[in-house]
C-alpha cells in the first residue's frame, strides 16, 4: 500500500512539473490544460485560466520579457517572443468566464 502511494505521488509530481513548463515557456499556476501537441515543432499547448487578460499579459511579460511584436485581432491578443532561438506566439482570448491561452512554439 505504501509503495502504491509513493508511486501515485511520483506520478502527480512529474505531471505538475511537465504542466509547469512547455518548451521552456512557463504556464500560469491555475492552468487547466485542454490540448497539447508537442511531439514535434510547431508545438501547441492550450489551457484555460481564470486570471484576467491584463494579468496573463503581465505574467508572460514578467516571465519572457517584452514581446518583439503584439497584435490585437477580434478581441484576441497575440504576443510574439523569441525564447532560446525559437519563435513563440502566445494568444490570449476570452471564453465565457475563462481566458484561453494558446502557446505556439515554432
Amino acid at each position: 500500500m505504501r509503495l502504491a502511494l509513493l508511486f501515485i505521488a511520483a506520478l502527480a509530481t512529474s505531471s505538475a512539473l511537465q504542466a509547469a513548463d512547455f518548451y521552456q515557456i512557463p504556464i500560469a499556476n491555475d492552468a487547466r490544460e485542454f490540448a497539447r501537441l508537442d511531439n514535434k515543432l510547431p508545438a501547441v499547448l492550450s489551457y484555460f485560466s481564470q486570471q484576467s487578460m491584463p494579468e496573463l499579459r503581465q505574467y508572460y511579460i514578467q516571465q519572457l520579457g517584452e514581446p518583439y511584436k503584439t497584435e490585437s485581432i477580434y478581441g484576441r491578443e497575440n504576443l510574439f517572443f523569441q525564447v532560446d532561438g525559437q519563435q513563440v506566439r502566445i494568444l490570449l482570448s476570452e471564453r465565457d468566464n475563462w481566458r484561453q491561452v494558446d502557446i505556439m512554439v515554432q
